[in-house]
């Protein structure tokens, strides 16, 4: 599958074909998120049954285990509702990206698998949020949110 393909109706396949993509491409974690902005795009995280308030019980467990990374997603659940029309649109389309792709349960990395099994949600989080933190900063700014504790802690 051509990662540039527009989307299909399907959420799910369209993951499944993007990871095989990239499986055989090797990884490169940017570029992933990058060409899954593309391929999804914003109007598909209708797609996650319920929205985001299924999104938000979804990542509730998250709280104890890896509470930066629900932290980091609620943030950019709460950006991608809030987001003003003039946003970029590949800005947009990687948000809903990083959090439709927090929820699958079948990603690159399981996330039941001990002790790694978010590893690849958090890498695809702060990806996100390091590529676009210009504008996730300034948002905070304007709605006195702290950035100092989503900004990512991976350098770009």
């Amino acid at each position: 599958m051509n990662p540039t393909t527009k989307p299909t109706t399907n959420l799910n396949e369209n993951l499944a074909a993007y990871k095989t993509y990239a499986a055989g491409e090797g990884i490169d974690l940017d570029r992933f998120v990058e060409r899954g902005g593309r391929l999804l795009g914003a109007k598909s995280f209708s797609a996650l049954p319920g929205g985001l308030a299924a999104f938000r019980e979804k990542i509730n467990p998250l709280r104890s285990a890896h509470p930066r990374l629900r932290r980091q997603l609620e943030f950019l659940a709460s950006f991608f509702e809030s987001a003003p029309t003039n946003l970029p649109e590949h800005v947009r389309n990687e948000t809903a990206f990083a959090l439709l792709y927090a929820v699958q349960d079948n990603d690159l990395l399981p996330d039941d698998m001990p002790d790694v099994g978010h590893v690849d949600d958090a890498a695809v989080t702060e990806i996100v949020l390091t590529r676009h933190a210009g504008i996730f900063e300034r948002h905070c700014a304007a709605h006195d949110i702290e950035w100092a504790a989503l900004k990512p802690e991976i350098q770009h």
